[in-house]
């Protein structure tokens, strides 16, 4: 699955001209790939069509977003280069799935780490990609909120709610990071300035409802989150400044 990821992101980055259909189809077989080997987990238990929705879509959108990503910042040599480091982090976000199945693994905690990071990268390199594209402003509010709900969903995942009702959850965060997106069109940033403040409108919101919806959430802890999207924004907004 691993080699069928690196095959498609090298033919979308170096076939001119470019045919996008590759890169969707990549994702397509990494979702289906990733979501047989979760199933082949001996510990796997189905309850339902979410419970395995909820596994292939970090590694469909990290997908996506490497490829856009290295369409977009990387040139010559260096987007081949760009394309063996994201085949390889396609494959830790399955390997990672796949370990993350039982709750009980030893290397549960050390999987949902890398996991996390990986939903921040990918949330980091497509909201980053649809700033910079040229996308009517209304659809580019939608496909934010829709990253944002289908991410959010994988960042929840481990929390005390399950199911379709955590849908619910994802879709407010969606919805609110849409509404940021069209919030930033009135400001003067290209996308990775922009991609940086929606991530940083990610990492509030998942964490904040992550330890609200496990009756952890206290005011030091929400100070905690709140400092951390304040000097985050603080030194963005100043780095756009000086430059």
């Amino acid at each position: 699955m691993t080699g069928v990821a690196g095959l498609g992101l090298a033919a979308f980055v170096s076939l001119r001209p470019q045919q996008p259909w590759i890169l969707w189809l990549t994702a397509a077989l990494v979702a289906f790939g990733v979501d047989g080997l979760v199933r082949a987990h001996p510990k796997w238990r189905s309850e339902g069509w979410f419970t395995s929705v909820v596994y292939v879509v970090l590694p469909a959108l990290a997908t996506l977003g490497i490829g856009y990503f290295i369409d977009e910042v990387a040139n010559g040599y260096w987007r081949l280069a760009a394309v063996v480091v994201g085949t390889l982090g396609v494959g830790v976000v399955a390997y990672g799935q796949y370990h993350t199945v039982d709750v009980g693994s030893r290397l549960y905690g050390t999987m949902r780490l890398l996991l996390a990071m990986a939903t921040y990268f990918t949330a980091f390199a497509l909201y980053a990609v649809m700033f910079n594209r040229d996308i009517d402003l209304p659809l580019a509010g939608l496909a934010v909120a829709a990253v944002s709900m289908a991410l959010s969903v994988e960042m929840l995942r481990e929390s005390h709610l399950t199911g379709p009702s955590s849908l619910l959850v994802g879709l407010a965060i969606g919805v609110s990071l849409g509404e940021l997106r069209l919030a930033l069109y009135f400001l003067p940033l290209d996308g990775l300035f922009a991609g940086a403040l929606l991530i940083i409108a990610f990492y509030l919101a998942t964490g904040l409802v992550h330890h609200l919806l496990d009756r952890d959430l206290g005011w030091a802890t929400a100070a905690e989150y709140i400092g951390v999207a304040t000097v985050g924004t603080a030194a963005v907004l100043f780095t756009r400044v000086i430059l």
